[in-house]
């Protein structure tokens, strides 16, 4: 028994560095290739435990010879990441004892899309006998370039954002650009800046600053000069599991104007008289000779925080408790354009139901966390053969806060948020469940209580062919005093994530693709789903192809019981240039299964192209 137990413990290292090789990507797989064979090394079999005797760094070029790229010249006007800025970022240093975890996490920590494509961290075999090296192999994207990401449909470009940029400064991993966004209302340019280790400290800093003009309707003109918008972040992050001390300061400010969309139009107001409570839905048809004006106003939001974290790290579980004050003003406007004069009962209405509310929250809280610190990599869920880090396990937050007048809030009131996720690894394939609750108390009355759901579902790749993916969301506010409104339809480029929702819109957006954008607006329930049968890559030179099936479905409304799902079936097709981006360039055509004003259901379709997955 005794020698059965010193054989296993013999075998196990030498199983992990093999998977360690072994779980590379195609194109990852090629990278470390080629860095093992320029500097000559080889890969320890046995590193647990060892002592590090070097680090070694392997930036290889955007474009290289062997993948038949007609662009190799170019790399004369790329600086690779320079290989002290990657070496430091490591959490495996000379001297340090080798940890197949830290060599994960330095991985994880190292990735950013708009930097490298393939990151690897690996042990090689260290001239010193007893000893172990770690070779660190990454590729950059092109940097000097001009990024964008882009939403088009029915035959006009609903979103738009480019930048000229330079990714990696001087190969100092840190971001300069001049950034154009355009939708559907406004145009916005201006600076932004990134810099992730300022002056070679783990501080971290974001500025941005744009000028916003209108947009003409329909085309790809400016009109008159709106306001504008600035973003500044500083923070000292949790740069990995075992640190215990974090803080961060963020400052946000808007001042421009909200435009409410229909398709490709402005979404018409009725001035009808008619009292409804706020929630009512906007009836989509109105009768002739209902007065209406542009669902136009004028916002200006200005948002601040300040946290300290303290994080309590266990190989088996990691929670943190952050401490902080947070500043929230938002104040509505009528447009110069209005039709109505100061004062009109069309203007009172306007007010009364198109405005979400105008207040100013300043309150101190305290968030609890709790996660397991495992991950497990894929490939093919969101990328062509990229590796995708997931953390597995549960997570759960919990947040309270207290805004009073005496620290400047315009009410008292207390603020409550929580949510709980569970992603399990399933046979090669993923599930995951998340939820969430928010709410307010105010003079004993709960209020703005929003829930949410989501269940997602991924297949095991089958036959080496194609994977399914499955999502559902589920969104129901209740006592809904400031207004937020779900929206569904055709997506708007501004995505379906959390950080987007709470918008200056205050909306909730979820993706629809064989409907106009934001066809189904309400402000009391929404539910979307979606599956997709997505293809491997089909690898065509120094390109990766791929197509799917899909199924949408979803509503908003007032409430639940008036939800009635529409429905769209449609393909796509995926294409990923990996020397530019990690993201596959998306085209889609939708036929939607039941009709709504402007799109028949069935032929012709709408078809929509942009950048990522839709979800």
């Amino acid at each position: 028994m005794r020698g059965a137990w010193l054989l296993l413990l013999f075998l196990l290292p030498a199983s992990a560095a093999a998977a360690g090789y072994a779980d590379l990507g195609k194109l990852e797989r090629e990278s470390v290739d080629d860095a093992l064979a320029f500097r000559g090394l080889s890969i320890e079999p046995a590193p647990q435990g060892k002592i590090i005797g070097a680090v070694h760094v392997v930036n290889l070029d955007v474009f290289l010879a062997r993948e038949r790229v007609p662009l190799v010249w170019a790399n004369i006007f790329h600086r690779t990441t320079r290989e002290h800025h990657v070496r430091r970022e490591s959490l495996l240093q000379a001297g340090d004892r080798y940890d197949e975890d830290l060599a994960e996490e330095t991985t994880r920590n190292l990735r950013d899309p708009s930097l490298s494509n393939v990151v690897a961290v690996l042990p090689v075999k260290s001239a010193t006998p007893g000893m172990v090296d770690v070779l660190i192999v990454t590729r950059d994207v092109w940097s000097l370039r001009f990024n964008e990401d882009f939403e088009a449909a029915q035959n006009q470009l609903i979103y738009f954002t480019g930048s000229l940029s330079e990714n990696n400064l001087f190969g100092w991993r840190k971001y300069l650009a001049a950034v154009f966004v355009m939708d559907q209302g406004e145009m916005a340019f201006g600076p932004q800046y990134i810099d992730p280790n300022i002056l070679g400290t783990r501080l971290q800093l974001q500025a941005a600053y744009s000028l916003i003009w209108k947009r003409e309707i329909g085309q790809i003109a400016a009109g008159p000069l709106e306001g504008s918008s600035s973003h500044f972040h500083l923070e000292y992050p949790l740069y990995s599991l075992a640190s215990r001390w974090g803080a961060a300061a963020d400052f946000s400010y808007v001042d421009g104007v909200v435009r409410l969309f229909e398709g490709t139009r402005l979404r018409p107001f009725p001035l009808d008289g008619v009292s409804r409570s706020t929630c009512d839905p906007v009836p989509t048809t109105l009768a002739p000779g209902v007065p209406t004006v542009p669902w136009v106003y004028g916002v200006r939001k200005l948002n601040t925080s300040e946290t300290v974290t303290r994080s309590f790290p266990t190989p088996w579980v990691i929670q943190r408790v952050t401490a902080g004050h947070e500043i929230g003003l938002v104040r509505l406007s009528f447009t110069s354009d209005f039709p109505y004069p100061e004062g009109s009962p069309e203007r009172q209405q306007f007010a009364s139901r198109a405005f979400p509310l105008s207040e100013r929250v300043s309150d101190l809280f305290l968030r609890y966390e709790l996660f397991t610190p495992r991950y497990r990599t894929f490939r093919d869920l969101d990328t062509f053969d990229f590796r995708e880090d997931i953390r597995l396990g549960p997570y759960l937050s919990l947040k309270a806060g207290q805004a009073g007048t005496w620290i400047g809030s315009q009410n008292d009131l207390s603020i409550f948020q929580a949510s709980a996720s569970l992603v399990q690894e399933a046979l090669g394939g993923l599930n995951s469940v998340d939820a969430s609750w928010e709410a307010r108390l105010s003079d004993g009355e709960v209020t703005d209580q929003l829930v949410r759901a989501r269940v997602t579902l991924a297949t095991p790749v089958l036959a080496r062919l194609l994977r399914v993916v499955a999502t559902g969301n589920l969104g129901l506010l209740y006592r809904n005093t400031r207004k937020r409104l779900f929206s569904v339809g055709g997506d708007n480029g501004l995505g379906s994530y959390p950080e987007n929702a709470d918008s200056r819109l205050q909306a909730y957006d979820s993706v629809l693709r064989g409907y106009p954008v934001g066809e189904f607006v309400g402000c009391g329930a929404q539910a979307v789903g979606h599956i997709e049968a997505r293809t491997m890559a089909l690898k065509l030179a120094f390109l990766r192809l791929g197509g799917l099936l899909f199924v949408d479905a979803g509503d908003a409304a007032a409430d639940a019981s008036s939800l009635t799902l529409y429905s769209d079936v449609g393909f796509g097709l995926r294409l990923l240039i990996p020397q530019l981006n990690i993201y596959s360039l998306r085209a889609d055509w939708a036929f939607p299964l039941r009709s709504v004003p402007g799109m028949p259901a069935g032929w012709p379709g709408r078809m929509t192209f942009g950048f990522r997955q839709v979800f």
